[in-house]
């Protein structure tokens, strides 16, 4: 049997609880449908196990995890006989909560936690940071203090953690492994709009524009658009402009919030090339993705994956993993194929990239 992956989870919104729940789902193996790997490195999703939970609601901090996540949008979609019996602690608000979300968030006022103390006494040694898109103080406070805490970092935000070089060193010089930033969804607009455009540019079609834009609900899209959508918009367009090579206008990001979607996305992808003699071709697609559980399976690939890069001792931002589960890495793939071969490789310990 392999050892626990011991992490802590800071911010206990829809993405923390998809993977919680996801834990509990896929707990006994038989069922693996979802997944983009049910074992990595010999570890299966169960073997994660949460440690430690900090967030900054009234709703929820106090409360024990597996209860706190009925405070969420996302519903719970299983039936828990294993509780995560962690009492949620009181973090550091720093720029978590603005005006737009301060009712929803609803902050506790309580004192907060030594953040590092904390993350010693549970022996957690990774830190998963999910905290809303635009709190770049806070997600650099929360880094500081894994640092301190001699815990891994995983960034899934689009503060520039894993892709800041000063950031970098310190993991590097504390003999940690740094991973991010911005997560990626298992499947939505940007690798869709990648592969699509893969395929048209694999074919001879001539890229003429495009773009992918996202309406969604939740708290994480009303943060987007109140104080992440430009930087957001930078990275998604980047991710497809950057990996592809091609010199065309590309434009992607969230585009607007409407309250009653909820925890679902919608995504619109617009796509016109010219093949033969000049002939056009339009590619109009929309999907619809739920913001939690579209990050899970890549969120357990990566902290598996990370868990190894732990074993081996690798420092430092960590570009295998980070290319692999992540829209702004710090080194880009070409492509899904490329990073997945990459992450393969990083885990047999072939052609190891370690150092920022």
């Amino acid at each position: 049997m392999p050892e626990k992956i011991k992490i802590a989870i800071v911010g206990i919104g829809n993405a923390a609880s998809a993977l919680i729940q996801g834990i509990e789902y896929y707990k006994d193996g038989s069922n693996d449908s979802g997944l983009l790997r049910p074992t990595l490195a010999g570890y299966h999703v169960s073997d994660i196990e949460i440690v430690a939970a900090v967030d900054i609601s009234e709703k929820k901090v106090g409360k024990n995890v597996t209860e706190a996540i009925y405070e969420n949008e996302l519903d719970i979609l299983v039936d828990f006989q294993n509780e995560v019996k962690i009492p949620v602690v009181m973090g550091n608000i720093l720029d978590g909560v603005i005006v737009e979300t301060e009712k929803s968030v609803n902050p506790a006022n309580i004192a907060s936690k030594d953040i590092a103390e904390y993350f010693k006494s549970t022996r957690a040694e990774i830190v998963l940071c999910l905290l809303p898109s635009g709190a770049d103080n806070a997600v650099k406070f929360y880094a500081n203090e894994a640092i301190k805490a001699k815990c891994a970092f995983i960034n899934a935000t689009p503060t520039k953690i894993a892709t800041d070089k000063e950031f970098a060193k310190k993991f590097d010089d504390s003999g940690l492994p740094l991973i991010g930033d911005d997560l990626q969804d298992q499947f939505g607009a940007t690798i869709l709009h990648k592969m699509v455009i893969q395929q048209l540019l694999d074919r001879g079609i001539d890229i003429k524009e495009s773009y992918a834009l996202d309406v969604g609900g939740g708290a994480e899209s009303l943060n987007t658009i109140y104080r992440a959508r430009e930087i957001k918009r930078e990275i998604k367009s980047m991710s497809v402009t950057g990996a592809l090579n091609i010199d065309a206008p590309i434009v992607a990001g969230t585009s607007d919030w409407v309250e009653f979607l909820n925890n679902k996305r919608n995504s619109m992808l617009w796509i016109v090339g010219k093949g033969f003699l000049g002939a056009d071709i339009i590619m109009d697609i929309k999907i619809q993705t739920e913001d939690g559980p579209n990050g899970g399976s890549v969120l357990a690939d990566v902290i598996r994956a990370t868990k190894v890069a732990i074993n081996q001792g690798a420092t430092g931002s960590i570009d295998e993993i980070s290319a692999y589960g992540f829209k702004n890495p710090p080194r880009s793939m070409k492509n899904p194929a490329e990073a997945n071969n990459n992450l393969a490789n990083f885990i047999l310990g072939i052609n190891r990239r370690n150092k920022p």
